[in-house]
């Protein structure tokens, strides 16, 4: 009897594993992904829906300049939804704002299984990407002649690298005129191994402009700040942009914000440690949600570089307003015209 009854209780366990591997084959994956994702009124923008990382990209008509009060259609995967901080979302039915990245959950009922998606809405292929925000309304830039830009960095340049901010930035002046100029940044130092001003190794804007003159650039001049507020320095700035020239402006680096993003393929705001003088040259301008972006070159290169081999401080975007404390630091920007 005690047999029997421990055959019975041994057979009753085995059939109850059965049932749960049997169930457990079964189960099917849930996929908690967007199936398809438009703007209302904008159905034939291009969508692209990254599986992989979990992003979804409209791009709009370079028109459309604000992300505000667009209305999202969309699927998701049978038997999910999709929601922001777990507020159901109902395609078609809410105006929002998609000046920046918008986080969605597409999950099922019971949120057991989901996934967060970014959803980036934009009316260009680069701003969302460097860190800017979305929608671009105006830009310019003085990109020179030469395919291979004009960017240099300050390191390696022998002994007054650390001070050759500068130097740097009137080097890079003179290639943007001339691609075929073969000065360098030590033969730049060389011209005033020590301030004119002060006797410092560190130069002051009339350095800047003495040595470009030396090399032949007789139309450079100053712009006096004195007295100009922060919105009236970035016009200035665009305005002497627009005309055709760099500018090139002084300031404490500590007031650019850090960039402080995982994502290193950013290209806003300070990479490195600031708190000390600094020079920038500044080559155009985007306005992205409002907001003005300075585009400088940054000679801090520190031998950084992007994926695709740039370095960090070519095309750098600055907020203007935290550049525009330049004038704190000093009132005098160099202005160098195209030859």
């Amino acid at each position: 009897m005690k047999k029997n009854l421990y055959y019975l209780c041994l057979a009753a366990l085995l059939a109850s594993f059965a049932s749960c591997s049997d169930n457990d084959d079964m189960t099917e994956d849930i996929q908690t992904n967007f199936t398809s994702f438009k703007i209302k009124g904008y159905e034939n923008a291009v969508t692209t829906i990254d599986v992989a990382t979990r992003t979804v990209t409209v791009r709009l008509p370079d028109e459309v300049t604000s992300g505000k009060d667009l209305v999202p259609i969309f699927t998701v995967s049978e038997g999910t939804q999709a929601s922001i901080n777990r507020v159901v979302q109902q395609s078609g039915a809410n105006a929002m704002d998609f000046s920046d990245e918008v986080l969605y959950t597409v999950a099922n009922a019971d949120y057991s299984a989901k996934t967060r998606w970014h959803v980036i809405v934009t009316n260009n292929d680069y701003t969302a990407k460097y860190g800017m925000g979305n929608f671009l309304t105006y830009w310019w830039s003085n990109n020179g002649t030469s395919p291979n830009g004009y960017y240099l960095q300050q390191q390696h340049t022998g002994e007054y690298s650390n001070v050759n901010c500068g130097p740097t930035c009137a080097v890079m002046a003179l290639k943007w005129r001339d691609p075929d100029c073969k000065v360098t940044v030590e033969d730049a130092r060389n011209t005033a191994v020590y301030s004119e001003i002060d006797g410092s190794t560190w130069w002051y804007p009339r350095d800047i402009y003495n040595c470009l003159w030396r090399y032949g650039v007789e139309n450079v001049y100053y712009w006096n700040f004195s007295g100009a507020s922060y919105d009236g320095y970035i016009r200035a700035i665009c305005d002497l942009l627009e005309q055709g020239n760099l500018c090139i402006s002084c300031l404490n680096n500590g007031n650019i914000s850090e960039q402080t993003a995982l994502n290193k393929e950013y290209h806003t705001n300070r990479y490195y440690k600031g708190g000390s003088g600094h020079y920038l040259l500044i080559k155009g301008y985007r306005v992205v949600n409002g907001v003005t972006w300075l585009e400088v070159h940054d000679p801090w290169g520190n031998d950084l570089k992007y994926s695709d081999g740039s370095f960090y401080g070519a095309n750098r975007y600055y907020k203007g307003y935290e550049v525009a404390t330049s004038i704190d630091w000093n009132i005098w920007t160099v202005v160098v015209p195209y030859k």
